[in-house]
Order: C-alpha cells, then sequence, then structure tokens
C-alpha cells in the first residue's frame, strides 16, 4: 500500500508541474517529464487491487481521473476523421526541419523530401523552425518552398546569418501577410518567437511560430540519458551537467512563456500559436502559453501524441493552439522520419 501512495504522491507532484514556476520550484518540472511511467505505475496498482482488494484500486483510479484533463493533452481518445482538406478551413502546419539534414538515408536529397512532405499536406499557413536557406542569388531555399507550394508571402527572421546564408525561423502564408515582427524579451538566440497578421477574405488573423529554449543536450548528454550506466565512475558528474542544464532551460523557457503570454494578451486579432516549445504537456510553460486557447491535438488526435523521437520516441513538444471561436476540425501527426521531429497540422475554421 506504501507503494501505491508514493506512485499517487509522484502523479499529484506531476500535475503540479503544470502550474507551478519552475523558477519557485523546479523539481515538479523534472518529475514532470516522468509522467507516463507514473502513470502507467498507477494504472498498474489499480489492475493489482481490482484482484486482490477492489476498493483500494479507487485510490488511484480518482487520482488519475483528478488530472484527467492533462492526461488527455498526452494522450487522445477521438475517431480518426478523413484527412480531405476542406476549403472553407485554415490547415495550419508546423515542423522543426532541422536544418534539412535528414535522420535517415535517403536516395533523394533531403532538401526534396522535406519539400515533398510539404506539398503533400499542402498547408495554408506554414512555420518552420530551424529553417536554413541562401539570401543572395537565384537559389534561395525559401523561394523554392513559397513557388512549389504556392504561398502568397513568407517572413523570414534569421537568428544567425552571414553574408550569403541565413538560418532561424520562417512563416509562409497562401494569404497576403500585412505586418510581421519579433518578439525580442527574453530571446535565446535560435529559440525565440516571431509573428505574422495574415487575412484570409475579410479577417485578419495573428500567427506565432514559436521555438522555445531547447535543453541545449550534447551527442554525450543523450547518450548518458539513454544509457546512465557507463561503468567509468563518471554517473555523478554527468549527473549533475544533465541536471544543470534541464533546470536552466525549465526556467529559460518559462520566461519565454510569460513574455508570449503577455504579448496574445494585447493582441486584438484571432490567435493561432504553434511550433517547437521543447517542452511537454505536463510543463508550466506550455500550460501558460495553451492557458485561454484550444489545444487542437487534445480535440482532434487521436493515440499518444509523440512528435519527437530521436531522445525518447515518448515526448510530445510540438504544439498548435488556436483561439476559442476557431474549431478545430483536424489533426494530424506526419510519421515521416527526415527531422528529429515529426511535423504536424490541423485544419480550423473561424467561427
Amino acid at each position: 500500500m506504501l507503494g501505491n501512495l508514493a506512485a499517487i504522491v509522484a502523479l499529484f507532484v506531476c500535475y503540479s508541474a503544470s502550474i507551478i514556476n519552475p523558477k519557485s520550484f523546479w523539481p515538479s518540472s523534472f518529475l514532470g517529464l516522468g509522467y507516463l511511467p507514473i502513470l502507467l505505475i498507477n494504472l498498474g496498482f489499480i489492475f493489482y487491487w481490482i484482484l486482490r482488494k477492489p476498493k483500494y484500486s479507487l485510490f488511484s483510479l480518482i487520482a488519475i481521473l483528478i488530472g484527467w484533463n492533462l492526461m488527455t493533452k498526452h494522450v487522445t481518445f477521438n475517431s480518426v476523421e478523413p484527412r480531405t482538406k476542406n476549403d472553407s478551413s485554415l490547415r495550419v502546419m508546423t515542423y522543426n526541419v532541422h536544418m534539412f539534414e535528414s535522420v535517415e538515408k535517403t536516395e533523394t536529397p533531403a532538401k526534396d523530401v522535406f519539400t515533398e512532405i510539404i506539398k503533400d499536406v499542402d498547408p495554408d499557413v506554414l512555420c518552420l523552425q530551424e529553417f536554413s536557406s541562401t539570401i543572395k542569388g537565384n537559389k534561395k531555399f525559401s523561394e523554392k518552398i513559397k513557388s512549389h507550394n504556392n504561398f502568397d508571402s513568407y517572413y523570414f527572421a534569421p537568428s544567425q546569418q552571414n553574408e550569403y546564408n541565413a538560418y532561424g525561423q520562417v512563416i509562409f502564408s497562401k494569404f497576403p501577410i500585412i505586418n510581421s515582427g519579433l518578439i525580442k524579451k527574453n530571446e535565446y538566440g535560435i529559440n525565440r518567437i516571431i509573428y505574422v497578421d495574415i487575412v484570409k477574405n475579410e479577417d485578419t488573423v495573428r500567427v506565432y511560430n514559436v521555438h522555445l529554449r531547447s535543453f541545449g543536450l550534447q551527442s554525450e548528454d543523450k547518450e548518458f540519458i539513454q544509457n546512465p550506466k557507463t561503468g567509468d565512475g563518471t554517473e555523478e558528474t554527468k549527473t549533475k551537467r544533465v541536471g544543470r542544464k534541464l533546470k536552466w532551460a525549465f526556467e529559460q523557457r518559462s520566461d519565454q512563456a510569460e513574455s508570449l503570454f503577455d504579448h496574445i494578451e494585447e493582441t486584438k486579432y484571432p490567435k493561432i500559436v504553434m511550433g517547437d516549445f521543447n517542452d511537454t504537456p505536463m510543463s508550466y510553460s506550455v500550460n501558460l502559453i495553451g492557458k485561454d486557447l484550444k489545444n487542437t491535438f487534445q480535440e482532434k488526435g487521436n493515440g499518444w501524441g509523440v512528435t519527437h523521437y530521436e531522445l525518447l520516441p515518448i515526448l510530445q513538444i510540438d504544439y498548435i493552439f488556436c483561439e476559442k471561436n476557431f474549431t478545430v476540425n483536424n489533426y494530424q501527426v506526419v510519421k515521416k522520419k527526415m527531422s528529429d521531429h515529426y511535423p504536424i497540422y490541423a485544419d480550423i475554421s473561424l467561427n
């Protein structure tokens, strides 16, 4: 019974990660990363007590039901609907393209495969993170994507550039872009937030392309997380190093989330917020940004919402949120392993 109580306490600490700023109490953010195994442990206790003492199964069951809204941000049970694009809706897509460096070997040039993935989805609005393109001459990749997908315009905001190449975020749109900008407060190099205002028919919509602070893990850090028993006596040192990186990232993302939340509050147009948040649905930053918005995965997704598979193939860190006066018609994860992220898209209609 003590083990069951410990699992329930751990579950409630996970829940607290969604509302406690990691700058105030960072340990809850770490436990929030372990929500899936903690949830499974509690489900295991439910089945165990059903066989032994059924009334005891209510403890974990009630604990899970209390966090039902948070659970459905991780896993949903919606019916799978047709993917046919509706001309009356707006198809929005976000994709961290990983500098167009493929994680899988392909016979076709990687950039061409990425371009075809985008063309197959046929989004009306496309947000890309870790985007790179030449900025001089007639081989601008941004222009190729624009023409290949019949976009009207785009806004490219490089975080790094030289005389010929640039790297950063971009928003493409099949509708006119009448305004664009960058949230400079709490930006961290490539991890920042840009936005555009687009006009569809007579409606003006604000679109945010979000790329929150990454954990900054190097290859050796990722190897250690996947295989913590190194056998060379350096486990403690590596654990502290990884822990410091996670803590800093949690805190910096909370700053960015607060800056974005304030910016959203000042925006008079209907809003769409999407991108690579680098955090799970249990985190403070994701829940703050999505506080007054619809989560398209929660509305129309199905199954466990994995969008990043490289480190641990259980992480959902890419999101599409929209104003509550939008109707969410469709949500899909495109399970193609080119980047370390899967692209996601949603069909939404403004009421």
